[in-house]
């Protein structure tokens, strides 16, 4: 783990950045890669009225897919670029933004590039909210093959 870059799954909530902060902690003690990953939802080129897991406001979306991709995509990148200010310019980093299902990227990403650990947030949902959509930490924490740090 001291000798491989950490991957850093983002979605721009509150609790994503909390876990950022301990993902550039780390990587700074052990002078290894950062790499952050933005997955944008797979379910937004499939069916427009999907919203992302972490929400839990249930509308309906009046854009045609092509736009809502290009919000999406647009959205991502300039979330990212306010992110990247944050950071020392010191920092090793890699930026990825990819689509699909964001449980599946995430260890996908892990697995190609051998990373030594998982840093991700964990969203504080209701009962209801996380019988109904699934928790990718969860599924992250069962189906990784490295070490994963849960930040609350």
């Amino acid at each position: 783990m001291r000798t491989r870059q950490i991957l850093c799954p983002v979605d721009f909530s509150e609790e994503s950045e909390h876990a950022l902060e301990y993902a550039i902690e780390l990587a700074a003690l052990y002078k290894v890669k950062l790499r952050l990953l933005h997955v944008i939802s797979k379910a937004y080129g499939e069916d427009i009225t999907t919203l992302p897991h972490h929400e839990e406001n249930f509308g309906i979306v009046a854009v045609t897919q092509a736009q809502l991709q290009q919000h999406m995509q647009a959205y991502a990148s300039e979330k990212i670029h306010a992110l990247l200010q944050q950071l020392h310019p010191e920092q090793q980093l890699e930026v990825l933004i990819r689509r699909g299902s964001a449980a599946g990227q995430i260890l996908e990403e892990a697995e190609s590039a051998n990373v030594g650990m998982i840093v991700v947030g964990c969203h504080q949902r209701t009962a209801l909210a996380h019988w109904l959509l699934p928790s990718v930490t969860e599924e992250i924490i069962n189906k990784a093959k490295c070490p994963v740090m849960v930040v609350k």
